[in-house]
């Protein structure tokens, strides 16, 4: 019994660090929401007002900043996720490429946004080295094809640099399922007569949903929030909402704060229905199977 308390306290003891640290961000959110409606007392800012959003949602480029947000974080996810499965399945027929790419992959992860982003200047960039080595083959116009990619409302070279770090990301975080679920049934579907893929698409899959909606919500919320790509690699106008918000914050006059705050606040109100969404859409089909199999949730939790 006193070998169970112990435990049970040294979980409490690791557990303490990540329990301040959510305090202290749960602490600033909260803080962040108050001054959105005006409310700053060391800045004379005293009365609760709704001024601050509704200025927002009635500027044009603040409707735009939120489009362009919505585009990179939905097809950064959505190719991401693509692609990552793609290259999951990959890996399951073909087991000897792991051994030498598990290594390479981790590399993309564990750089810096920051670095991606020059990668992708010198890559795709108007005189990069793409530019130049189709320019020198022949190809007289390459370094105009290429001025369409970065620093344009079409914000490709952003949702570059995010799948070049997401699709690992994607891969490592979806594999163990999507191997675990082949060892046990995709195999078995194979030797009733399925191909490969079939038994990938129609039975792992499936089976992986949550796991893959998890991995796309992630990707999603953190292309949506980023700063770091959108401010290096996109266009002047539209601007994604994290580096509106940001120039709005170093305004010169603080009274303009509370109008940071309010970037934020509807930042993170998308982010919270986004976030229902998928919640909605992992939840969603088990009550439908609960009541269409004809079992109630107070008899299946018996």
């Amino acid at each position: 019994m006193n070998g169970v308390k112990k435990r049970k306290g040294f979980a409490w003891l690791l557990f303490m660090p990540q329990l301040i640290i959510t305090l202290f961000l749960i602490f600033g959110v909260l803080i962040g929401m108050v001054q959105s409606f005006g409310i700053i007392p060391s800045l004379g800012l005293n009365d609760f007002t709704f001024a601050y959003y509704q200025e927002l949602l009635a500027n044009n480029q603040f409707k735009h900043s939120v489009i362009f947000s919505l585009k990179i974080a939905l097809f950064s996810a959505t190719l991401s996720t693509f692609f990552g499965i793609a290259w999951a399945y990959f890996w399951l027929i073909q087991s000897e490429l792991r051994k030498w790419q598990r290594m390479l992959v981790r590399i993309p992860i564990i750089v810096p946004h920051l670095v991606v982003a020059l990668f992708i200047l010198q890559l795709f960039g108007r005189t990069g080295i793409f530019a130049r080595l189709f320019y020198a083959i022949g190809l007289k116009n390459a370094q105009i094809w290429f001025e369409s990619i970065l620093f344009q409302s079409n914000a490709w070279g952003i949702i570059l640099s995010f799948m070049w770090k997401e699709i690992p990301f994607v891969l490592f975080y979806c594999f163990p399922m999507i191997e675990s679920i082949n060892g046990k049934l995709g195999e078995a579907a194979q030797t009733l007569g399925a191909t490969p893929l079939q038994g990938f698409v129609k039975i792992v899959i499936p089976l992986a949903r949550n796991t893959i909606l998890a991995a796309f919500f992630i990707i999603f919320m953190f292309a949506f929030g980023s700063y770091e790509l959108p401010a290096l690699l996109g266009p002047t106008l539209p601007k994604a909402l994290p580096v509106a918000s940001y120039e709005a914050y170093i305004h010169p006059d603080l009274k303009q704060r509370p109008m940071a705050m309010a970037y934020n606040g509807i930042t993170l109100l998308i982010c919270i229905i986004a976030a229902i969404t998928i919640y909605l859409l992992v939840v969603f089909p088990r009550i439908k199977n609960r009541l269409f199999n004809g079992k109630g949730v107070a008899k299946d939790a018996v």
